[in-house]
């Protein structure tokens, strides 16, 4: 059923959807730029080896040279919203990384806070959302609420494409690192 759920993009022209994604998105969220996006997620096991994953998409392209990953510091403690704060804070830092038109978090408000916080006091103008995945909402700043289902589909697809690339970063490095703890024993 999810197959064939999504089957009318397999015969879409791949570069024409991205393009009106990137279009919508851009419209949406009014910003004049959305040519390098960050999108951040976390991978734990109930707080246990939590990572932080940076996936970059380069005009609405995976550019894996850039993605990064972050071991997070706080203690084994399952909180996401914190370990938002701590990989944003750490990437932020990074001035000689490309800046990002847009950093798009994984979850809702909290998250979207947490990376605000993070934010503040840098002087960067970056835009910042949050994408929560089980109503696939985004939440801006302003306090709007985006709600992808009843919106364009290539902006639907383009983002939800793109956190899940994001997830499957994190969770790819989650399970190296365990990997490693349990051949270590």
């Amino acid at each position: 059923e999810i197959v064939f759920e999504h089957r009318h993009y397999l015969a879409r022209d791949d570069y024409s959807w991205r393009e009106k994604g990137l279009n919508y998105l851009r419209a949406v969220l009014k910003i004049k730029s959305v040519k390098r996006v960050e999108i951040f997620d976390i991978s734990n096991f109930q707080g246990k080896m939590a990572v932080g994953s940076m996936a970059v998409f380069t005009n609405g392209q995976a550019d894996k040279d850039e993605y990064r990953k972050f071991r997070i510091r706080l203690h084994d403690t399952p909180n996401d919203v914190a370990m938002i704060k701590e990989i944003l804070s750490r990437r932020l830092k990074h001035n000689d990384w490309p800046a990002p038109d847009l950093i798009i978090v994984d979850g809702g408000k909290a998250q979207l806070g947490a990376a605000l916080s993070a934010k503040y006091g840098t002087g960067k103008n970056i835009a910042i959302v949050a994408l929560a995945k089980r109503e696939e909402e985004v939440y801006t700043p302003d306090g709007w609420i985006i709600k992808l289902k009843e919106g364009p589909e290539p902006l639907l697809h383009l983002l939800t494409s793109m956190r899940d690339e994001a997830h499957r970063f994190a969770i790819t490095y989650h399970k190296k690192l365990r990997s490693k703890q349990i051949s270590k024993k």
